[in-house]
């Protein structure tokens, strides 16, 4: 559930983010839809990103490149504000759905890139019905929508990203010995498990929560553990490298059945 620190953090960013849209860009935005943690009720300020979709009315122009550095640029001066982090798709490409757009104008860390895959994938199309629309209007029974391809995407993303983070974080990684990186990992994989096996979209809090009782009882520490940091709680773990261990050994089980027919 978003608290009310929480909600006026989003309130504030997505107020200035949609100022600077329409002081800065004419009419180029014709919708802005608000996914993730931001949607979902789980953001948690300084940590969490303001998640989005931009609908542009037109393929972007070199001066439209121009205003959205320039409005990426003017956001950032307020360094208490969530990162931005989404795409930016004309109405044909939304239409079209992720797999046959290609990389394109997106927010990635804070920063405009001109072209970019980003997040134009399954899950972002299947996370746009329970979007909140801040400009425009979103057809919610229109969007495209594949649960084949979308658990196929989750599979792949598993087989690839998953185990690349999962080689790096073994190696001498000396985040893995804090909190935050662990619970990255096993709530990040816990949203795959989640959705292979439901074929829905979870927030890293409920995809945790579910895992509690979808995995076998060895993982509750590390799960608990995941969760208490997402909430702001006290760490259960008294040796770092127990919890770096058993972090590592929960992404690599959960990638084995995320990718096993």
């Amino acid at each position: 559930m978003t608290t009310a620190g929480a909600a006026a953090t989003i309130d504030l960013a997505t107020g200035h983010f949609a100022a600077l849209l329409r002081r800065n860009t004419g009419d180029l935005i014709s919708g802005l839809h608000l996914i993730g943690s931001s949607a979902d009720g789980d953001f948690r300020p300084a940590r969490s990103d303001l998640d989005f979709v931009a609908v542009l009315s037109h393929p972007l122009t070199a001066e439209d490149a121009e205003a959205l550095v320039l409005v990426h640029r003017s956001y950032r001066t307020d360094p208490t504000l969530p990162r931005l982090d989404g795409i930016w798709v004309t109405a044909a490409e939304l239409d079209t759905g992720p797999d046959a757009i290609g990389d394109g104008p997106t927010s990635q860390q804070g920063d405009f890139v001109i072209a970019a895959r980003g997040n134009r994938n399954p899950v972002t199309w299947h996370a746009l019905p329970e979007a909140i629309t801040v400009i425009g209007e979103l057809d919610r029974a229109a969007l495209w929508q594949d649960r084949e391809r979308l658990i196929g995407w989750v599979r792949d993303n598993a087989d690839t990203y998953w185990r690349r983070w999962s080689r790096h974080a073994s190696g001498f990684t000396p985040s893995m010995l804090g909190r935050g990186a662990p619970m990255w990992g096993v709530l990040g994989i816990s949203r795959l498990a989640y959705t292979k096996a439901t074929g829905a979209i979870a927030s890293k809090s409920a995809a945790g929560e579910w895992a509690l009782e979808a995995f076998e009882p060895r993982w509750r520490l590390i799960l608990e553990e995941a969760l208490a940091y997402r909430r702001g709680t006290a760490s259960r773990y008294g040796n770092p490298f127990a919890r770096r261990r058993n972090a590592l050994d929960f992404v690599a089980m959960a990638i084995a059945e995320i990718v096993a027919s």
